[in-house]
């Protein structure tokens, strides 16, 4: 993204080059004393032909290029300077733009120390006192490296394009006021909607009511900057919920926010998965067994109750170190961490330290616990 910006901030450059540029042919077109003192001065190439597309002056940057002194182009034409097609070209938009006696701005290739570059062109018709059509006016710069320049922004742009609409994950964009700018194909794929219909339309009528609130005060605080992370229940097309573990972002343009931009992955599954092993111990662990109690406080009465239920699941297949379960499970390593040791502490599991790392085991006095919930609920 930073190389990105930094092509933005460079063609921003070169426009104002441009503009520049413009202004110097204004300049020129007023007065002819001015020309004449300008055109040793300016940067650009500059030239005057006669009607008849003769070369009557040009400045030392153009005679630099053509690899002569500026009185030597007198009398020279085209064809003494370019191959016969690009000679063909100039002089035919010469008498065209005397023809319509309106100023054109060209873009077209020239050549410059033997190498074939683009370049801008300006082309005025040149009158006399008496309105007539005398010559033409031109002044030229090269637009090369601007053109590499927005020829490797597009590239950029078309990566980017194809890695977001092709991800697996739903990603969309946001205006300042919380309207749909835009949703990949995923996010089609996944809610059954279409971006032809929810473009300028708010997101909140997609959202479960009673979450509605607080999804709208974690707009607002990336609207003011601040990047944030949570879980939402989402409409789809056809009625059904879909839950969404989203995070998003402020974007700007030019220091100024402009929207935000979210990234949200379908944790339906893994929800209702969640559910249902909660809902299982639960209906298991109600027994007076005082480890069976405190199996249950630890799953259903205390915070985080149903990630150390999704650890207790993979451990009662085999035996993990932490870092493989914050992997298996998609989830923070120090959360994985902190909810490992409080099922150390509180005797549910047991560490072993081999290797470079520790594994845990459900503890013996609970495996019989564990082993009483049916095939199919630990399978979830």
């Amino acid at each position: 993204m930073m190389e990105q910006a930094e092509l933005l901030r460079r063609i921003a450059e070169l426009e104002k080059l441009e503009t520049e540029h413009k202004q110097a042919i204004k300049i020129l077109q007023g007065s002819e004393n001015k020309y004449k003192v300008l055109l040793e001065n300016l940067p650009q190439k500059i030239f005057h032909k006669d009607k008849n597309s003769v070369y009557v002056s040009c400045n030392n940057n153009y005679a630099r290029d053509l690899k002569i002194k500026p009185d030597e182009i007198i009398g020279k034409t085209d064809y003494d300077f370019y191959n016969k097609e690009l000679a063909e070209k100039y002089r035919a938009d010469d008498k065209r733009i005397m023809k319509s006696h309106k100023t054109e701005y060209l873009e077209e290739k020239y050549i410059q120390n033997g190498q074939e570059v683009i370049i801008q062109t300006v082309k005025t018709p040149l009158k006399d006192e008496k309105g007539i059509t005398i010559g033409i006016l031109g002044i030229f710069w090269d637009i090369t490296e601007r053109r590499q320049i927005e020829e490797v922004l597009k590239e950029s742009e078309e990566r980017y394009r194809t890695i977001i609409e092709y991800s697996n994950d739903m990603i969309w964009t946001l205006d300042t006021e919380g309207c749909f700018l835009f949703f990949n194909k995923r996010s089609e794929e996944i809610t059954g909607f279409k971006l032809k219909d929810w473009q300028g339309k708010s997101f909140a009528p997609l959202i479960k009511k009673e979450e509605l609130p607080k999804i709208i005060e974690i707009f607002h605080k990336t609207s003011s900057g601040e990047p944030q992370q949570y879980e939402v229940t989402v409409k789809k097309v056809d009625g059904s919920d879909l839950i969404l573990l989203v995070n998003t972002a402020p974007f700007y343009s030019k220091g100024k926010v402009m929207g935000t931009v979210s990234c949200g992955r379908d944790i339906t599954e893994r929800k209702k998965a969640e559910e249902q092993i909660k809902q299982s111990l639960k209906q298991k662990l109600k027994n007076s067994n005082k480890q069976n109690k405190l199996l249950y406080y630890l799953i259903e009465g205390t915070r985080g109750g149903k990630t150390r239920a999704l650890i207790l699941r993979h451990l009662a297949e085999k035996s993990y170190n932490a870092h493989q379960l914050a992997r298996a499970l998609n989830m923070d390593y120090k959360t994985i961490r902190h909810h490992l040791e409080v099922l150390v502490k509180y005797g549910i599991i047991t560490r072993n330290h081999e290797g470079h790392s520790d594994l845990y085991f459900i503890s013996n006095n609970i495996a019989e616990s564990l082993n009483s919930l049916d095939d199919e609920k630990l399978k979830i």
